[in-house]
């Protein structure tokens, strides 16, 4: 009995395809990428056929047959046929992964991957906005960032609501004052500098960092990884009344996962959750998306195609020189997801599986329960420290802005500008779990306005004074600037509020001008959406 043919298909994408957008590269002076990806569908991983003789699948004409060669289907031993046809014939009323991470394979199997990275890195719904776009874009977020900050904690004071909107204290200043002065610019400038470059480099650190952290490569990682970010979202919540900075980086460090992690598996349970991986149902014998390959002999019922979508972006060539193409797959109708898969569409018309592209996090329900916890029961106070309230500079706020600004950098420049808008699913969640674009625009104007009224002399007036002796600083609880002085003098204080304003600012800058820049393209849009069925 003869098995069934499978070739590798190997991805490569050129440095300029894969840059995200989102990054002051946009498309003028892209910003430098590695000169190639490389991502290796084997057998082991996606399993997928590769057979170039495919029949079409369309929604009226005939359904193409194989040649006249048969093939056999992979063996599998009768147990294993039993248990697979006991899952075909379970009705699901919750997708694959909807409360846990499933289909995993053998233990130590690696996991199809690579598809998921490249769909982060280089899926483009929608053209991207010009570097000069962003930078006329930038300046009037700013302005308006400032004003709506004003207009919040404005409101805020006068309806008296609760918490700490910044105590004074008096403190002397440990260094002579030029060169306090010139320690306090030499914060600004760095400190700014370093949140600028992590938005620059977003796509290298995406690409390097966050796609094999987030969408790690086997069950345990993928286990540990979601174990761990949901421990930092929900633990985050329960101290955003007492140093709120980094406890919202916590939970949106948290978001970054969701939003930008995806989950696959090694197989799935049927046609509808392919973009997880290839259906190991055996109703779906002889297609190209079933876990062991086409079966020649089969042909291609139309009755079992997946309907998609085309979706812009670089996917790459096969290793037989076929172009691949990224898709939106139409899920079951339980369930509510963004499923992405490559397709490769041959001159005929043909459109094959080459492998899942995944499903991000946020779709999974464990996730969106942890979500709901974690933000969903401390709105509240999260809305309040968006106003400047509950402040508390030191080395904690410091170093967790530190490590949160290029993970929340990248994750929401890749989602905002291009991975968000990919379906109407994935715009639901910046619409609805986000509450856009007012949860931005608070966020975006708390950090705007912190750098803003940190170097106008507002909340340290005597930053700029050379000839201080003693300096007053009014962010946040007096206790915490006062232990903070103590431990490394203004120097810390000017550090730890210069970075604290960066945590919002460009990844809300992201969320907001990035969502209305590709909602603006996709309604004048004149291109028609390319709609395929997977055979």
């Amino acid at each position: 009995m003869a098995a069934t043919p499978v070739l590798s298909t190997v991805v490569s994408t050129a440095a300029d395809a894969t840059s995200d957008a989102a990054g002051p590269s946009g498309d003028e002076g892209e910003v430098a990428t590695e000169a190639s990806r490389s991502t290796d569908f084997n057998a082991s991983t996606a399993e997928v056929a590769t057979s170039d003789a495919v029949g079409t699948c369309g929604d009226e004409g005939e359904v193409a047959t194989e040649a006249s060669t048969s093939t056999d289907i992979d063996p599998t031993s009768s147990s294993e046929a039993s248990e697979m046809e006991a899952k075909s014939a379970a009705k699901r009323w919750v997708p694959d992964s909807g409360f846990y991470l499933e289909h995993f394979g053998e233990a130590g199997e690696e996991l199809p991957v690579s598809g998921a990275w490249l769909y982060n890195s280089a899926v483009r719904p929608v053209p991207m906005p010009s570097v000069s776009v962003k930078l006329l874009a930038l300046p009037a977020f700013w302005l308006i960032s400032v004003l709506f900050h004003r207009l919040q904690r404005s409101l805020m004071m006068e309806w008296n609501v609760p918490g700490e909107p910044g105590q004074e204290v008096t403190l002397e200043r440990s260094l002579p004052g030029a060169w306090q002065v010139a320690i306090n610019a030499a914060c600004v400038v760095l400190l700014s500098g370093y949140a600028v470059s992590a938005y620059i480099f977003h796509q290298r650190i995406l690409d390097k960092v966050l796609n094999p952290v987030f969408t790690p490569r086997t069950h345990t990682r993928h286990v540990a990884i979601s174990i761990l970010m949901y421990a930092v979202g929900i633990g985050s919540s329960f101290f955003l009344t007492e140093n709120w900075v980094p406890a919202a980086a916590g939970l949106f460090m948290f978001f970054g996962y969701a939003i930008c992690g995806r989950t696959v598996q090694s197989c799935s349970s049927g046609r509808g959750q392919i973009g997880l991986g290839p259906s190991c149902s055996l109703e779906d014998v002889g297609m190209s998306f079933y876990k062991h390959g086409p079966s020649l002999e089969s042909g291609r019922e139309e009755g079992k195609c997946v309907k998609a979508t085309l979706l812009g972006g670089e996917a790459g060539v096969t290793e037989a020189g076929g172009e691949l193409h990224f898709a939106n797959v139409e899920p079951d109708p339980f369930t509510v997801a963004d499923d992405a898969v490559l397709v490769e569409i041959s001159p005929g018309g043909a459109c094959t599986y080459r492998g899942p592209c995944g499903r991000a996090n946020i779709f999974r329900l464990d996730c969106l329960i942890v979500l709901l916890i974690a933000f969903g029961l401390h709105l509240p106070q999260f809305l309040i420290g968006g106003g400047g309230y509950n402040q508390c500079a030191g080395v904690m706020e410091l170093v967790v802005s530190l490590i949160y600004i290029p993970v929340g950098y990248t994750c929401f420049a890749v989602f905002g500008f291009r991975v968000g808008l990919a379906c109407r699913w994935s715009m639901m969640v910046v619409l609805v779990l986000c509450l856009w674009p007012f949860i931005n625009m608070v966020l975006g104007a708390k950090g705007c306005a912190t750098l803003t009224y940190l170097v106008s002399q507002a909340y340290l007036p005597q930053i700029w004074d050379v000839h201080a002796t003693a300096i007053q600083f009014n962010r946040g609880f007096a206790t915490c600037s006062e232990s903070a002085h103590a431990l490394g003098g203004e120097t810390l204080l000017a550090a730890s509020t210069t970075i604290a304003a960066w945590v919002h600012i460009m990844s809300n800058f992201s969320f907001l001008f990035g969502f209305i820049s590709g909602m603006s393209r996709m309604a004048f849009s004149k291109d028609e959406v390319q709609k395929v069925s997977i055979a």
